[in-house]
């Protein structure tokens, strides 16, 4: 494994900072060993509007492609708000270390983390993005009729 002497640059929207620190602070009171961490890289972040997010920034409710260490295969997961998780296996919450590391990265970064439950040392590598949020049509498909009240 590279080791990564550099932290990279992260972007985040606005709206995700906010939900993110509230969440972040919340978990802070309550004694959450990750909530450290969280806040430490809201605090390094670059913060834009929604719209004028670049399309190569991993985003919450955007799927990103990575590498974790230097495992040959790529993983893919969808980025979620923990208040926001539906228990899919598609989910990564932005809360898990490895949410955290990945939120803001651009296509190529790499960024280490260290995953609290066992104490291990990380590195990702964010391979590919798709900031389709959740309920957005997927291209060739009808998008899904709207729900009665």
């Amino acid at each position: 494994m590279h080791a990564v002497h550099e932290l990279p640059p992260i972007t985040v929207t606005t709206h995700d900072f906010d939900r993110l620190v509230a969440f972040g602070l919340h978990a802070y009171l309550r004694g959450d060993s990750h909530a450290d961490f969280l806040l430490s890289e809201l605090k390094r972040a670059t913060l834009c509007p929604p719209r004028a997010l670049p399309g190569e920034v991993v985003s919450v409710n955007g799927r990103v492609l990575y590498r974790l260490d230097d495992e040959p295969a790529l993983r893919e997961h969808r980025l979620v708000h923990p208040l926001d998780l539906a228990g899919r296996p598609d989910e990564l919450s932005v809360a898990s270390p490895l949410g955290m590391a990945l939120l803001g990265l651009r296509v190529g970064d790499r960024m280490p983390f260290c995953d609290n439950h066992r104490g291990t040392q990380h590195v990702v590598t964010v391979a590919g993005i798709d900031r389709r949020s959740v309920g957005e049509p997927v291209a060739g498909r009808r998008a899904p009729a709207p729900r009665g009240p």
